[in-house]
């Protein structure tokens, strides 16, 4: 008898077990999330004022136009400031070694070719005889387009000097434009271009008359000093590869003398610049410098009459680095920014309401129909 027992035990158990399995699998997740479904639905984390405890306002609607606007403006000034990115300035020692480095210049005088002499030379005693190495070419003496130095040209020279200009105007040019057909050798002036390779030293640039500074053998006496006219046009003056359009601060640069023994001297001070693209997909390297000027009368044996660019090679170099803002720091600035705003102007509207009320209602008594039990000091009698 004991045999029969066990078996129905173990059928029961076994039903059991399996109703209690699709109870589990199918039953209860169902029921569980129809319940977190509903929770989800009816769950929320900002606090709701009743509508029968808040109320409309002018002052409230024109609040809200303002911040919107305000908000709209500050997602835009951010978003220009991501896209177009930032300029990183950096100073270092000049750390890369070179012995010579290139000088590009395209200056017309107010002299005849035959009459100039054309020479570099530096502190290392090097001498360049410039004028078998560059063009000398016959032309007009144009001033159109032209301006005196002065520190506002000097200022709208670095008023484009930003990393997207740069870029732009970057170019590459092998040659200098063509002079003009004139081709009577005794014109009334000089053009004088080309590029030169100079030792990367304190050196000085200088266009002067012949026998006035350096005998000449072709050329074996003065010219009248009344010929003497150093009057000139600066149309390009460079250092490093020659970028036709980016801007230096002696491009375009003009001076007109009215004494015929006249020695104008430049300046400048010459700082090895490398402009570094976003990612460091471009790099320009060049050098720019800062000029000034002294046009003295004084002339004597030892300080000819002429025109003298004299440079200087700074030992600091500088890199100009474009960067930009993560997208993810941008957006949570970006948010910060929004919500900070809206939580001052949340926090600062009731009190300039209230004051705007106070100063609005000032010595004028509250209407009876608006007066609330609060107001009467009654008692509610329920």
């Amino acid at each position: 008898m004991p045999i029969p027992i066990v078996v129905v035990r173990v059928q029961w158990d076994i039903r059991t077990s399996h109703r209690l399995h699709n109870f589990v699998q199918i039953y209860l997740p169902a029921m569980f999330s129809d319940n977190l479904t509903q929770r989800v639905r009816t769950f929320d984390a900002f606090p709701k004022v009743s509508t029968t405890y808040s109320r409309r306002s002018s002052q409230g609607g024109a609040t809200t136009i303002l911040l919107t606007v305000f908000c709209l403006y500050l997602i835009w000034s951010e978003l220009g400031s991501y896209l177009t990115g930032l300029e990183d300035h950096q100073f270092k020692v000049e750390d890369h070694v070179g012995w010579d480095m290139q000088m590009n210049f395209d200056i017309t005088v107010a002299m005849p070719c035959v009459t100039l002499h054309v020479n570099v030379q530096d502190v290392a005693g090097d001498r360049v005889l410039a004028s078998e190495l560059i063009e000398m070419e016959p032309t007009e003496f144009d001033l159109r387009n032209t301006h005196e130095l002065t520190l506002e040209s000097r200022a709208d020279s670095e008023l484009d000097d930003n990393l997207e200009t740069v870029f732009r105007r970057a170019k590459v040019a092998k040659k200098f434009s063509k002079t003009k057909k004139f081709h009577h050798p005794l014109s009334e002036a000089c053009r004088i271009y080309g590029s030169l390779n100079v030792n990367k030293v304190e050196g000085d640039f200088h266009i002067t008359a012949k026998n006035y500074a350096y005998p000449d053998r072709e050329s074996g006496s003065y010219f009248a000093q009344e010929a003497l006219n150093f009057s000139h046009v600066i149309d390009e003056f460079s250092f490093g590869e020659f970028y036709p359009k980016l801007e230096n601060p002696l491009d375009g640069v003009a001076a007109l003398l009215d004494q015929h023994m006249f020695r104008y001297q430049y300046y400048l001070s010459i700082v090895p610049t490398t402009y570094v693209g976003y990612g460091g997909r471009k790099v320009v390297h060049t050098n720019q410098y800062a000029v000034t000027e002294q046009p003295t009368p004084r002339v004597n044996p030892t300080h000819p009459p002429g025109i003298f660019f004299k440079y200087t090679i700074e030992p600091l170099g500088m890199t100009i680095t474009e960067r930009r803002t993560p997208f993810i720091q941008f957006l949570v600035r970006l948010i910060n920014v929004l919500g900070g705003v809206v939580v001052c102007t949340g926090w600062l509207y009731p009190l300039l309401d209230s004051a705007w009320e106070k100063w609005v209602t000032r010595g004028k008594s509250v209407p009876h129909d608006t007066q609330t039990m609060l107001d009467t000091g009654l008692k509610r009698e329920d």
